[in-house]
C-alpha cells in the first residue's frame, strides 16, 4: 500500500469548497477514510510513529482528496504533471492527546498564531488573484478519532488570513496575539468543528489557530498534521532521510524536491534527487 502513489483520480475542489476556504481559511472535508484505513493507520501512530513519511501513514502524503485541494491553492496547471505534483511537502508530524491532555504540555501554551501575520508582505501569506486562491504555507489534519466541537479540536479565527491590521499587540511582525487587549475577545470568537474518523482539515497558517485542552472522554486525539507549500517558497528545512524519500514512488518523493521552477535542464524543477531536495 504506502510503495505505491495512488492512481485514484484527484478530486476537484469544488466551488462550495472554494468560497468557504477563501472566506473562513479553513475546510473540513468529512468521512474520508476507510474503516480499514483508519484501524491501519491508528495502528501506527499508537505504536510510536511520529511522521506519516513510512507504513500505510504515507498515503495520506498525496491522498486524492487532499491532491486536488491542493493544486487549486498552492499550484498552478503549468506546473501540474503526471510525473509530478505541484506543490511540496515541507513537513510532517503525529499527536496522541488523551481525555485530559492540557495546553499546558506544549511551549506556546495554546496560543493563538499563524506562521507570519498576514498583514506585513511575506511569502507565507495567503493571497488571492485572478480568481486564484495562493494559499501560502498550508496545513492538512487528518483526524484518526472522533472529534467532538468544544472538546479540544484545533480552532480558528475564520476570515482573520485577510486580516488588514494587527492583533492589537505591541509588536505588528509577533505572529500570534500575546499581548492584545483585544485577546479574550478574538478566542470566544474562535471556531472548531466535530467529525468522524478519518476527515481531514485543510487551512491556510496566515489563519489565527490554537491548540486546545483535550477534554473528550470518549477517546484521545490521535491526528496527523502533514505540511504543504508552493514549489517556489520555503518555510520548515525538513529533517526526513534522502533513504526513507528514495522507497516513494518517485511522484511521492517529487513532493520533496527542491525549491525553485525553472532552469536545471529540460522540464524543470519535476523530479526529486539527493542533489535537488530540501531535507
Amino acid at each position: 500500500m504506502s510503495n505505491q502513489t495512488t492512481m485514484d483520480a484527484p478530486v476537484t475542489m469544488t466551488p462550495e469548497q472554494k468560497f468557504f476556504f477563501d472566506l473562513r481559511g479553513w475546510i473540513l472535508l468529512p468521512s474520508v477514510l476507510s474503516e480499514l484505513e483508519i484501524e491501519e493507520m491508528k495502528a501506527e501512530v499508537y505504536a510510536g510513529a511520529k511522521q506519516s513519511y513510512q507504513g500505510a501513514l504515507q498515503t495520506l502524503l498525496d491522498h486524492p482528496a487532499i491532491v486536488g485541494v491542493l493544486n487549486e491553492i498552492l499550484s498552478e496547471d503549468p506546473f501540474v504533471h503526471e510525473d509530478c505534483y505541484g506543490f511540496r511537502c515541507e513537513g510532517s508530524f503525529t499527536t496522541v492527546r488523551p481525555p485530559g491532555w492540557d495546553v499546558s504540555e506544549r511551549g506556546d501554551n495554546g496560543l493563538p498564531h499563524v506562521v507570519r501575520p498576514p498583514q506585513q508582505a511575506n511569502a507565507m501569506r495567503y493571497q488571492v488573484a485572478g480568481e486564484k486562491i495562493f494559499a501560502g504555507l498550508t496545513r492538512v489534519v487528518w483526524e484518526l478519532e472522533e472529534v467532538k466541537s468544544g472538546q479540544g479540536a484545533t480552532s480558528f479565527l475564520s476570515g482573520s488570513h485577510k486580516a488588514h491590521f494587527n492583533y492589537g499587540g505591541p509588536d505588528r511582525y509577533r505572529p500570534n496575539i500575546s499581548e492584545s487587549p483585544w485577546e479574550a475577545n478574538m478566542r470566544e470568537m474562535m471556531d472548531d468543528y466535530s467529525c468522524p474518523p478519518g476527515s481531514v482539515v485543510i487551512f491556510t497558517e496566515s489563519l489565527v489557530h490554537a491548540a486546545n485542552a483535550w477534554t473528550n472522554p470518549s477517546n484521545p486525539r490521535c491526528a496527523v498534521f502533514n505540511c504543504y507549500n508552493s514549489i517556489w517558497a520555503q518555510w520548515h528545512r525538513l529533517n526526513l532521510s534522502h533513504e526513507i524519500i528514495e522507497t516513494m514512488p518517485p511522484r511521492r518523493q517529487s513532493l520533496f524536491r527542491g525549491t525553485w521552477a525553472i532552469g536545471g535542464g529540460p522540464g524543470g524543477n519535476r523530479a526529486y534527487s539527493l542533489d535537488n531536495n530540501t531535507t
